[in-house]
């Protein structure tokens, strides 16, 4: 018998339907011309069964678009747990009922995240584009932390909302949540027809995150930065008390995302698909020449110091925008030219 090959986390992408039409959406699928592919609960179920057959990982993260508006998430995740795998949710928190909600704490999934761009609703849902999605997310986060689940929100910081951020992190404290993550505009899927109104400045985006950092300092709320920057915009060394992620080439320490038809890719930001787990070896996809190319500098960072613990921000938005990895992170062209004069 073949041994199976180990990774520690996978991203599964159960749904690409989503209930929201959020200004800042990532998502691939959501660029002009792409198509939606609607999954089945056949499936996932059939996907994640050979998942388990041929990958050893310790986690897995359930996401989307919108988890909640699959079918059979909870049997889905079920089927994880028996298998002994810890499981996380990615929600926009408007589609999970009480009774969904309780069914996770029963299964014993370890967190929920949800978003909370803004202590007002106005500036939430601005960012949303759906009116009531403010409301919405707020009870989901006080239902869920009252049952005692853990939960993690997440403020995206655009041009929209940015200014607000010390008000923002006091509000997700009172609802009683106690990890907050920071994550910068990163330019994909939607986002990309809406740059010029949501990218906010470089000076801008330092400031938020010395607000952060000093908010860290007097509270009890846990902030970390989970979309890994380029260091020429944002230094980790001024912000020593606050966790920034960065990405790496290391497959097994990127988040492998899989979707509902057993498609490859190396993050759930890239669009690029490696390979298929129904017509290709793990092995043989996480050592193809395209997974070598990850570990070659863009021509920007050519004579950059910091390679090796920046290593070039996010490439995965440059495929996005339809470059190669050859080309570094667009937040360092788009904070230098298109939103200064913007």
């Amino acid at each position: 018998m073949r041994q199976k090959i180990a990774l520690r986390h996978i991203i599964y992408e159960v749904t690409q339907e989503c209930n929201l039409s959020c200004l800042y959406c990532y998502n691939y699928w959501r660029r002009e011309n792409e198509q939606v592919r609607m999954a089945h609960f056949r499936d996932n179920k059939r996907t994640i069964h050979q998942l388990l057959k041929i990958i050893d990982f310790d986690h897995i993260t359930f996401t989307g678009g919108e988890p909640f508006c699959a079918d059979g998430l909870s049997e889905l995740i079920l089927d994880c747990r028996l298998k002994g795998k810890s499981v996380n949710v990615i929600s926009n928190g408007t589609k999970g009922s009480v009774e969904e909600y309780a069914t996770l704490k029963k299964l014993g999934v370890g967190l929920l995240e949800f978003p909370l761009h803004s202590e007002h609703a106005s500036l939430h849902e601005t960012m949303t584009a759906v009116p009531g999605s403010f409301e919405k997310v707020v009870e989901s986060i006080r239902y869920c932390i009252r049952s005692g689940i853990e939960v993690c929100t997440v403020v995206v910081l655009t041009k929209v909302n940015i200014d607000h951020l010390e008000a923002t992190l006091a509000f997700a404290q009172s609802l009683g949540v106690k990890h907050m993550m920071l994550a910068r505009f990163n330019v994909g899927g939607r986002g990309i027809a809406n740059v010029n109104h949501l990218m906010p400045s470089k000076e801008q985006l330092k400031s938020a995150f010395t607000v952060a950092h000093e908010y860290l300092k007097k509270s009890s709320l846990h902030i970390s930065a989970n979309v890994c920057l380029p260091e020429c915009i944002i230094r980790p060394e001024d912000y020593p008390a606050m966790y920034i992620s960065r990405c790496s080439s290391d497959v097994n320490r990127r988040p492998i995302t899989v979707n509902s038809f057993g498609d490859i890719r190396m993050c759930n930001h890239s669009p690029v698909t490696v390979g298929s787990i129904w017509d290709s070896s793990i092995d043989s996809i996480i050592n193809s020449k395209y997974i070598e190319q990850w570990h070659q500098r863009p021509d920007h960072c050519s004579n950059c110091v910091r390679w090796d613990t920046c290593g070039g921000g996010c490439r995965a938005a440059s495929e996005q925008l339809g470059y190669s990895l050859w080309q570094v992170d667009p937040i360092v062209t788009a904070m230098n030219t298109v939103l200064e004069n913007g």
